[in-house]
Order: C-alpha cells, then structure tokens, then sequence
C-alpha cells in the first residue's frame, strides 16, 4: 500500500486489508495486489495494480473520500474479475463436454 497526501492509519490498513481480501476468491494464491491511495486538490484517488498468474489488471477510482474511491475500484475489478472467471469456467465446460462427445463417438 502506498500513500501520497495522506497520512497512514491503522484503520485504513483494517478497511483495506478486508476489501482486498474479497478479491482473493477470484485470483490465484501468488496474487500480488499493490493499492497506490493519493489525495490530490481534495480529490480521493484509489488505483489498484493486480499481477496474477497470467494476467496484469489496472483499476482506478475517484471520488469525494477515501471510501468511496476505494470502494468503486475494487467494484470495477470485481466486475472484471468475475467475468473472467467466468470466461474460464466456459472455456472449461466447452472442452470438457467435446471430449465427452469425442468419447462417445469413440465408443
């Protein structure tokens, strides 16, 4: 976590730390996630760097306060999160189900 403008609180790394963690179910256990905060002409901006396995994400917020900008970043990577799953779940269901029709034609 990296601060620029603002002051470092053990309440921040509390709210944080429990917002990040939701992401965790979608990504892989070496993860990274890196949270740049900056307050900039009292302007809250959050930007959320994900480095997983084979994809790197970017996802930035703004807003009034420290919570709002937060919370719309890791909503817009939940969404692209979960639609990726998604993708890969779909892409697994659709070779699984060619191997099965390849080994009934097989049979």
């Amino acid at each position: 976590v990296n601060f620029q403008g603002l002051d470092h609180s053990p309440w921040m790394d509390q709210f944080i730390t429990k917002k990040v963690s939701k992401l965790n179910r979608f990504l892989s256990p070496s993860a990274t996630v890196i949270v740049h905060l900056k307050f900039n002409n009292n302007l809250y901006s959050t930007t959320l760097a994900i480095h997983s396995m084979n994809h790197d994400y970017a996802f930035t917020g703004d807003g009034d306060n420290l919570y709002e900008s937060f919370s719309i970043a890791t909503d817009r990577a939940t969404r692209v999160l979960v639609e990726h799953k998604r993708q890969i779940k779909n892409r697994i269901s659709r070779r699984s189900s060619l191997l099965n029709d390849f080994n009934e034609s097989v049979a």
